[in-house]
């Protein structure tokens, strides 16, 4: 099943093709990095918590 792409930038689909293809080996490296990891997870923890907080406020505002 082949995805329809909704490229309205102006930019050509094989232009941005190839700057994907570039730049993944890249990102992937970095990411495999732990300490990058790590720091994700910790994000990941805060950003719960403050949706969570958000949620608290939200239903004692109802």
């Amino acid at each position: 099943m082949s995805r329809k792409r909704k490229n309205n930038t102006g930019i050509p689909d094989y232009e941005i093709d190839s700057l994907a293809r570039a730049l993944l080996p890249a990102i992937q490296k970095y990411f495999e990095d732990e300490e990058v990891q790590k720091e994700f997870e910790e994000w990941q923890a805060e950003r719960q918590k403050l949706q969570l907080n958000k949620k608290i406020h939200n239903d004692k505002s109802q």
